[in-house]
């Protein structure tokens, strides 16, 4: 009877001793992905991702130095073709960068211009002669460009809602 008393006192205190060297953790949300479409989860990125890593990573700028060509609408005018040189120093369009607009009817719109490239695209301010300033943006990737421009002063009668398709490459 002594030998029972002592083998239930020792296994008592293994069960206890496992229980307290094995400490359950805890359970979250996150740990239930795929389990149960009703209850939500989350995740974070992995240790060695960049985003965690390095929270200032950049992002490079395009690179749209040449000339870039392509098609332009008006409003009054109608399609017409678009065509850019860029003369580009890091995220500057530079002297030397220039737009011309030429549409069937005659009616054309052309001068030097100065910038910003990002890594998504380019914004610009210049002048299509005494009284005719523009300003535009466009956004895509180093194939192929998409914007819009605005023209102020004496011109922004003759062009209203103006848009830009452009490509690398001039005929």
């Amino acid at each position: 009877m002594k030998f029972a008393k002592v083998l239930s006192a020792m296994t008592c205190a293994g069960l206890l001793s496992l229980t307290l060297v094995g400490s359950a953790r805890h359970v979250y949300a996150q740990d239930a992905a795929g389990t149960d479409e009703t209850i939500g989860s989350w995740n974070g990125p992995d240790a060695d991702s960049a985003e965690l890593s390095n929270p200032d990573v950049k992002t490079h700028l395009l690179n749209i130095k040449g000339c870039w060509a392509g098609s332009v609408m008006d409003t009054g005018d109608g399609a017409g073709t678009a065509t850019f040189q860029f003369s580009q120093k890091h995220k500057k369009l530079v002297v030397g960068s220039t737009f011309k607009f030429q549409w069937p009817d005659t009616a054309m719109a052309r001068g030097p211009l100065k910038g910003t490239v990002t890594s998504s695209g380019f914004s610009f301010k210049g002048n299509a002669g005494v009284g005719c300033e523009v300003s535009g943006n466009g956004s895509g990737d180093a194939t192929a460009m998409t914007g819009t421009v605005v023209f102020v002063g004496a011109c922004a009668t003759i062009f209203q809602n103006v848009t830009f398709s452009i490509t690398p490459g001039c005929p």
